[in-house]
């Protein structure tokens, strides 16, 4: 495939703390496992990294992505032109002071939790289920069982494109239903503060259980998906309308609605970008038909949808 200019591969690898890779198959980075090739594939390991990187490509006129654990995306079979930033484990540090928690956007949001109920702070007990990283969570405003992550973030260390840090506190963050500033202004999430309470740890432990075992019981979390398909509709639940428009089990390809939530599209293998957005395309068109609603997606579609010539879509 045709990558960027030498000159700029050759300075993004002079990049000190950060793993480059080069014509990145973004498939082993999706939790879809469908994606094709990144021209360049930057993992900073540390926040100064980060906001480099970015500057970085800002000052080379490279267009970058910010990808953290890859769920609630759906990367395209033609894969992403210029640097993708992958923000995972290598940012992933926790700590805490008091009942204040700070956690870099790569911490998963399972192992912010795990860690909440070890230190006795409730407050994100409903968030044990969401997958995925804290960043995502924020740019999407996550939630479940009545919960949102607007209710208990506190503050946001972003980074503008010119490198910068930014310090956003919650009212500056535009937190409403899986939206956020994120999505509209070029700003990536480096870390982020969280506002929590005491509470007995044994209580805490038992109420993120109770959610876990929730999702493992109505949720295919032993299957490769990207989290909820579609936003929930004013009055109803996408779920429902999906299943009673006969959804379940319908398959494009190696794309399937799941039996166990129609809300919830799995990869039952060798599934590309392409058949995973023809049966959303096709169950959409079925809940319309049926309800005149139309469904509006949750997860974001990136990339381009033709692969380079000669190039691997790296289906999973």
């Amino acid at each position: 495939m045709a990558l960027m200019d030498a000159d700029v591969i050759r300075s993004a690898a002079a990049l000190e703390d950060a793993d480059i890779l080069t014509n990145e198959p973004l498939s082993k980075h999706t939790s879809l496992g469908v994606g094709g090739p990144a021209d360049l594939f930057v993992a900073p390991r540390s926040i100064a990294a980060l906001a480099e990187v970015i500057r970085h490509a800002t000052e080379a006129g490279v267009s970058y992505l910010v990808l953290g654990e890859g769920t609630n995306v759906i990367v395209q079979d033609g894969g992403v032109r210029g640097i993708v930033i992958h923000i995972g484990d290598n940012l992933s540090g926790i700590s805490r002071e008091g009942t204040q928690v700070t956690a870099q956007a790569g911490a998963r949001v399972a192992m912010l939790c795990r860690q909440c109920c070890e230190w006795g702070l409730t407050g994100l007990e409903f968030a044990a289920g969401i997958p995925g990283s804290v960043g995502g969570a924020l740019v999407m405003n996550a939630g479940a069982y009545d919960g949102e992550m607007s209710q208990v973030v506190d503050w946001v260390t972003a980074i503008t494109p010119s490198g910068d840090m930014q310090r956003l506190a919650r009212d500056e963050l535009a937190l409403t239903y899986r939206d956020s500033i994120f999505q509209h202004e070029d700003l990536t999430i480096a870390e982020a503060g969280f506002a929590l309470e005491e509470g007995d740890a044994r209580e805490v432990r038992a109420r993120t259980y109770e959610v876990v075992e929730s999702r493992c019981d109505t949720q295919p979390v032993a299957q490769r998906s990207a989290g909820s398909i579609f936003k929930r509709p004013d009055g109803d639940y996408a779920g429902r309308l999906l299943e009673a428009s006969g959804a379940k089990g319908l398959q494009v390809g190696g794309a399937t609605i799941s039996e166990k939530h129609a809300n919830f599209v799995v990869n039952c293998g060798g599934a590309t970008a392409g058949d995973i957005l023809g049966l959303i395309e096709l169950v959409q068109q079925r809940v319309h038909d049926r309800f005149d609603i139309w469904l509006e997606p949750e997860v974001m579609v990136l990339g381009e949808a033709d692969a380079p010539e000669g190039s691997d879509t790296g289906a999973g």
